[in-house]
């Protein structure tokens, strides 16, 4: 029985990367003019992909608005296929809501013009979460169309994400680019070509159907192929050949199928084994994971929910849903895998910055009208009688059930109140305390109890706070939960929790060690040097010891190679000095240690990390996923001879990794942070977590 291949004809294109985004439009305007110009002349060109995301056409319009008609045209009629996403976009450095607003926007960009390619296509991607499958079936997509993450499986797969949810994975085992730049204008080339790619497909086929994808990044469309492939039809035997695109191909594909039981894969794909997933991108340019974190945050927690309840409150409210969305398309912009990832030229990724800007200045804004339209609502008096002077604070709280954390004010207090109290309105008080710094003085209070989605008010009044309890000692902290002491010698911290009475030692240890590698992948030169510790004793200071915060300094200084030899192959053995600052925080009622670290970078070509042993062994590390709690094994595949590209014990994670034995557990979270890597040793398993990654390529 012959085979029919399916002739897929696309581009794939990278918005910006080795080149800033407005050069490569030009390179749209001109593919997508010559496109017009292909359909317009020749009917037997019957189809063209546009990669899956719709922003092409929105760049594309913003020059050519005069080509609107005919484009739509051709989109209605099938020839130009366009969605489902609005970008294509690193899938483990951006949050699953982001995912989902993708999805949402792309689609509404694609119903604009009356068309939507219901194909989870996802060409390529640095690897895929583990619940893509739940997203899209959420969209009505029941098929995906991806190349990295997999290794020899066949090119038919069911694909199950944790939850249950399903759909037909379609496996571009030889490339989203098997069939580019086809040999058009030459017979027997072609015809050679075409065999060959069949050849290697085959074997791994569940049907007859084939898939050849004739295009690759920013390749333009060969106006030659309809009339190519004619010409080597009479010469392929029993074999059909069609130009068709991607939901033809998987009509025909499930027709033939039926129930036919196909081989399932389960959960997130990261296998590197055929194709590369370039592991190095989660620590680079971290800045901009964190700014990312930091506007993805106020979208989801704040802004979105808040302006929802505002205009419950008062329907005539403005239409804070419009700018929530040119927020998110701002944001979203940024998320393409080779902006998101850090790996494009600078000018790119200064772009980047002013979107970011963009976004978050409408979403704080956003936040503030409606925080403040809520509160306008409020009634603003206590159930006691003697705080009709105080000055109300609400206090609201984004997360899902009740909260109590401390509260940060900026506020002109009246001369009245240089000494004050913080109350409820039922009178009870709350721990509270004024943090001086330089000229400036904070009011900080417990809040206590605050409910999920809601608000609750304190009232600042007249009187006199209790006492203040002091730390221990010059090195240590301690709450109901923790004590948290200093080694003098290295600056490490030891922990005890007093619930397991489990006592952990040697956390938050910086280590460094050199770089070789590029925007994509970290490597170690051939003769590292590790840099585990401070070159002198560290300076460490309680700098707050009130009733609502107690906080201790330890000041480091780390002498590193300036950077690599000449040969690359070696660290410097010239020196720089890099100060590492650390703030350790503890709150009365709250079980968190909060751990905020300033370094002034002075070195090149290096990775520094920070470390959190946990006094035992694991075999296993969680981390938090899309929609998921990932579990990874931590030790490396044994045999990889002959893969594309070596597995490495770094993961991705969201804002959380864990290490538990089943009764007790160590949490490291972060934010914008996305890097970790768990490390097993005779004493324990450590997590080490990526602050940065300094490389010159």
């Amino acid at each position: 029985m012959g085979h029919t291949l399916f002739i897929v004809s696309h581009t794939h294109w990278d918005r910006e990367w080795y080149l800033p985004f407005q050069e490569f439009r030009i390179r749209l305007v001109k593919l997508l003019d010559k496109l017009l110009d292909i359909l317009d002349k020749d009917p037997g060109y019957r189809h063209f992909t546009l990669d899956g995301q719709t922003i092409l056409l929105e760049d594309y319009l913003d020059i050519r608005p005069e080509r609107r008609q005919q484009l739509e045209r051709y989109i209605r009629e099938g020839r130009i296929l366009i969605g489902p996403w609005y970008v294509l976009a690193d899938e483990f450095l951006v949050s699953p809501e982001a995912l989902i607003r993708n999805l949402m926007l792309g689609q509404h960009v694609a119903q604009g013009f009356a068309a939507v390619m219901k194909v989870g296509y996802t060409p390529d991607s640095f690897g895929h979460i583990s619940q893509l499958p739940q997203i899209l079936l959420g969209f009505g997509i029941e098929t995906a169309v991806l190349q990295r993450g997999l290794a020899d499986e066949a090119t038919e797969l069911a694909w199950q994400a944790p939850d249950g949810s399903e759909v037909l994975l379609i496996y571009l085992r030889d490339g989203y680019f098997n069939a580019a730049h086809l040999p058009v204008s030459r017979h027997k080339a072609l015809l050679k070509t075409v065999n060959r790619l069949k050849r290697s497909l085959a074997p791994h086929a569940s049907t007859e159907y084939l898939l050849l994808m004739n295009g690759i990044d920013h390749m333009e469309p060969q106006p030659e192929l309809p009339k190519a492939l004619d010409r080597i039809r009479g010469d392929l035997g029993d074999d059909r050949i069609i130009h068709g695109t991607l939901p033809s191909y998987i009509h025909a594909l499930r027709k033939t199928l039926g129930d036919k039981p196909l081989p399932r894969v389960y959960g997130e794909l990261r296998n590197p084994k055929r194709h590369h997933l370039l592991p190095g991108v989660l620590s680079t340019r971290i800045y901009l994971k964190q700014r990312n974190h930091t506007c993805q945050s106020l979208l989801e927690k704040w802004a979105e929910p808040f302006a929802a309840f505002a205009q419950l409150v008062e329907p005539s409210a403005p239409a804070l849903q419009a700018l929530i969305r040119r927020s998110w398309r701002y944001l979203l912009q940024n998320h393409p895998h080779d902006s998101i990832c850090g790996c494009s030229i600078d000018q790119v990724h200064q772009e980047m910055m002013t979107r970011f800007a963009w976004s978050e200045q409408i979403a704080e804004t956003v936040t503030e009208e409606s925080l403040a339209l809520i509160a306008s609502k409020v009634a603003t008096s206590s159930e006691t009688k003697d705080l009709g002077s105080g000055i109300p604070i609400i206090v609201f709280n984004p997360l899902t059930g009740p909260r109590t954390d401390v509260v940060e004010l900026t506020a002109q207090l009246p001369r009245k109140l240089e000494q004050f109290v913080v109350e409820d309105a039922k009178g009870q008080r709350m721990p509270h305390q004024v943090v001086t710094e330089g000229q400036k003085s904070t009011p900080l209070f417990l809040a206590q109890n605050v409910p999920g989605h809601g608000y609750k008010t304190f009232f600042i009044k007249p009187g006199k706070a209790g006492g203040r309890p002091r730390a221990n000692s010059q090195s240590g902290i301690e709450n109901e939960h923790y004590l948290v002491e200093v080694d003098p010698a290295d600056g490490t911290l030891t922990i005890t929790d007093k619930a397991t009475g489990t006592i952990f030692k040697g956390l938050n240890r910086f280590v460094d060690g050199g770089d070789r590698g590029d925007e994509y992948n970290y490597c170690a030169p051939t003769e590292d040097l590790l840099v585990p510790a401070p070159s002198t004793p560290p300076d460490i200071a309680i700098v707050e010891a009130g009733p609502v915060r107690q906080s201790l300094e330890v000041r480091l200084k780390y002498l590193l190679p300036v950077g690599l030899r000449e040969d690359r192959m070696r660290r410097s053995e010239d020196k720089v000095e890099v100060p590492i600052a650390s703030r350790i925080s503890l709150y009365p009622e709250v079980r968190r240690i909060e751990i905020g670290t300033m370094v002034t970078n002075r070195a090149r070509d290096h990775r520094l990390r920070v470390h959190f042993p946990a006094p035992w062994r694991v075999e296993s590390s969680f981390a938090e996923g899309a929609f998921d709690v990932v579990e990874r094994p931590i030790a490396l595949p044994m045999d990889t001879t002959n893969w594309i590209e070596q597995p490495v014990p770094t993961h991705p994670q969201a804002t959380f990794v864990d290490l538990n034995d089943g009764q007790k557990g160590l949490l490291v979270a972060n934010r914008g942070l996305p890097e970790y890597e768990a490390l097993n040793q005779k004493e324990g398993t450590t997590i080490a977590l990526t602050l940065l990654r300094c490389v010159g390529w």
